[in-house]
């Protein structure tokens, strides 16, 4: 009887035991993944271009996923990495898209010629990741882009355009906000070289009448080697 006893006591001792430790231990559900966009649109900057064009974005197949991605640089700067319990609302591409868009819209009032959308601009987004450095993080976003004019089948090629902020907080929060940031940068920077390119290459005016628009996707082929560009 009192070896039953102790046995009794013995296992009411662990439950007990186990039940206190359990408290200490993590929660065995892993928190709910979280999704993010890039913010709040900050107040555009408006830039005065001659025509608004019709934009498409491509990219590489890794940015065409809402992954939220950071490499370490160092030994190991190849390997591109996500974070598991954050990702984007939409794939990076999108996201460029999206903002790029409302860039445009807000300089549609600035525009020579705001219902003529002859131009075609089309975006290859390069890089749309964190890069940790030790105890420091920058956010970057790289493009590049081509301004076709099919009035006279002219071609602009941009050059590499790349934007960086420190991140201010370590983590996928500031991977977010960085590249956030970042995208603005990158997306006054392309406006501006096109208003440039457009402002030193004005089109006849008898030309904006009767040319045909281009098809998206038309040279860029040529220059990034992959699939068309998403409409």
């Amino acid at each position: 009887m009192k070896l039953h006893r102790i046995h009794f006591v013995g296992v009411l001792f662990l439950v007990f035991l186990l039940a206190g430790c359990a408290e200490w231990l993590p929660n065995r559900r892993p928190p709910p993944a979280v999704a993010h966009d890039l913010g709040w649109l900050p107040t555009p900057t408006a830039v005065p271009l001659m025509e608004i064009p019709v934009v498409a974005v491509e990219s590489p197949p890794w940015l065409s996923e809402p992954a939220l991605r950071y490499r370490r640089a160092g030994s190991d700067s190849t390997a591109l990495l996500r974070y598991p319990d954050d990702y984007w609302v939409a794939p990076p591409r999108e996201l460029l898209l999206d903002r790029l868009q409302q860039y445009l819209l807000a300089s549609r009032h600035l525009a020579v010629r705001p219902n003529s959308p002859r131009y075609r601009l089309e975006v290859r987004l390069l890089r749309f990741e964190q890069e940790q450095n030790g105890l420091r993080s920058e956010a970057i976003v790289s493009l590049q882009a081509l301004l076709l004019d099919p009035r006279n089948r002219r071609q602009f090629a941009s050059p590499a355009i790349e934007a960086r902020v420190a991140d201010p907080t370590p983590g996928a929060a500031g991977a977010v906000r960085g590249l956030g940031q970042a995208t603005d940068q990158a997306i006054v920077e392309l406006m501006r070289w096109m208003a440039s390119v457009q402002a030193q290459n004005p089109a006849p005016e008898a030309a904006i009448e009767t040319a045909p628009p281009a098809s998206v996707g038309e040279g860029l082929r040529s220059l990034f080697p992959g699939p068309r560009p998403q409409r």
